[in-house]
């Protein structure tokens, strides 16, 4: 099949970019003609190979959280349509918010959306650690981008949502048909080191969503009964990191968290594999990646609930379940394994034992290549 996939950008390996770009791979290597087409791509990590042709119909200067995106919408949307057009694909597939704002139908092609969340437009889980100004300014904003984004959504024959959580959830904003296939994760490079597990918990601040300081917070409390474990925070960069080390120095607490950066996905096996337990503190989580790697690396996890994390985790079994700003918990958790380093080992084999049976990459991409070949029979009867 020739397929053309649309994503908003490719600028970092990370979350969602990394899943579709893994998807384009995948496709490619069944022999499917694959073009993935976005406003712009990081080419010294995502570049056009054989079966798969990526090609950019703006440049970084045009990035969703720019001015200019918004002002440029339609003229991206006739883009893409024209670009569509001269490709004739047998289906089109839209990725990721705010790709669905381009959504339009293609004669009679099956066009199909993996949007992975909403939370950007439904919640305010992504936007409430914006200065004053900008917090209201697009909570105004908004308004009018979900009456947009809503109509655009009537071009879709399906949307496949990323948890059962997340078609909940999109079922009660939008009119559309929908279906659920997990996101995957990659076992083979996500599997447990040979190093042995320390007294550490990872959790990860490439984003203020992710709320490394909820567990900063917390574990300063923990400082005052014990000293015997570390804070271990990767994907730190920018302003956050700079605000994140203010907090740490202020609390005194620089012998007990360790920061690492934006690390390679080897480093961060490694990381997960060491930790006693990663710690995933993202409001309303619609699935969260963090969470099925760490268990394929053995490693339990601690998240916050509502959201894709009560299909994922199994509730002491595979890690622990926690309210939005639970912290008594939070701390009552982390101090099982410290106290018990053995349940971590425990926990983490059954972990890694369900993402294999449920969450492992290959399986996933196989279900989704199906999913969007049976659209084009369907289609073409």
């Amino acid at each position: 099949m020739k397929i053309v996939i649309v994503a908003p950008f490719l600028a970092t390996r990370g979350g969602a970019n990394r899943w579709t770009w893994e998807l384009c791979e995948y496709l490619a290597s069944q022999n499917d003609d694959v073009v993935l087409v976005s406003l712009y791509t990081n080419r010294q990590i995502f570049d056009s190979k054989k079966n798969l042709k990526v090609e950019d119909i703006a440049d970084k200067s045009s990035l969703t959280q720019s001015l200019k995106f918004w002002l440029n919408l339609k003229n991206i949307q006739k883009k893409i349509r024209s670009f569509i057009e001269k490709e004739n694909p047998d289906v089109v597939l839209f990725m990721n918010f705010p790709a669905t704002l381009w959504a339009t139908k293609f004669q009679n092609k099956p066009i199909l959306c993996y949007p992975q969340d909403i939370n950007l437009l439904y919640t305010n889980t992504y936007i409430k650690n914006l200065t004053i100004g900008k917090y209201f300014l697009w909570i105004i904003i908004r308004l009018f981008i979900r009456g947009i984004d809503k109509k655009k959504w009537e071009s879709f024959d399906e949307v496949i949502c990323n948890s059962k959580y997340s078609e909940k959830h999109i079922s009660k904003n939008y009119n559309v048909k929908t279906s659920v296939i997990h996101l995957g994760t990659r076992t083979n490079k996500f599997k447990p080191t040979k190093n042995t597990k320390k007294r550490a918990f990872l959790s990860f601040a490439a984003q203020k969503a992710q709320r490394s300081e909820f567990l900063i917070n917390a574990s300063k409390e923990l400082l005052k009964k014990r000293e015997d474990f570390e804070i271990w925070i990767v994907g730190n960069h920018n302003q956050h990191d700079l605000e994140l080390k203010k907090l740490v120095k202020k609390m005194e607490m620089e012998k007990n968290v360790k920061f690492f950066g934006r690390v390679s996905d080897e480093k961060l096996a490694e990381l997960y594999s060491e930790s006693l337990a990663t710690i995933h503190l993202v409001k309303t989580p619609p699935f969260g990646m963090i969470v099925t790697e760490s268990m394929a690396c053995e490693t339990p996890v601690i998240a916050c609930k509502p959201g894709g994390t009560e299909e994922t985790i199994i509730h002491e079994k595979t890690g622990f379940l926690i309210n939005e700003n639970d912290k008594e918990n939070l701390i009552i958790y982390l101090e099982k394994f410290l106290d018990n380093p053995n349940l971590s080992n425990e926990m983490g084999k059954e972990a890694r034992k369900r993402v294999i049976e449920n969450f492992e990459m290959l399986k996933k991409n196989q279900e989704m290549r199906s999913f969007i070949q049976n659209w084009i029979k369907r289609k073409n009867t």
